[in-house]
């Protein structure tokens, strides 16, 4: 039997899919970065397991309203913070 990963969609459906997701993203405060962000890992032993969500693409991320993370995602940040009005 394949391992099904329950991943978000650009349109914000969970759906299942036989790959994992490449960018991983908290559903409460919108954000979304690297599997192996340091201020993801960090916040994952708070607690923050319950709101964490997976992405195929950084374009699903986007499209779901996430923004990059400013830890792990620098440059995508900035350009993000350019044109937001955060």
């Amino acid at each position: 039997m394949t391992k099904q990963y329950k991943l978000l969609s650009g349109s914000g459906e969970l759906f299942l899919s036989d790959k994992p997701g490449v960018l991983g993203g908290n559903s409460k405060a919108k954000i979304y970065g690297k599997l192996d962000c340091s201020a993801a890992n960090r916040a994952l032993a708070k607690g923050y397991a319950s709101h964490r969500v997976f992405f195929v693409s950084e374009s699903d991320a986007i499209n779901a309203g996430y923004r990059p993370c400013g830890s792990c995602m620098c440059e995508q940040y900035n350009e993000w913070k350019k044109h937001s009005n955060a």
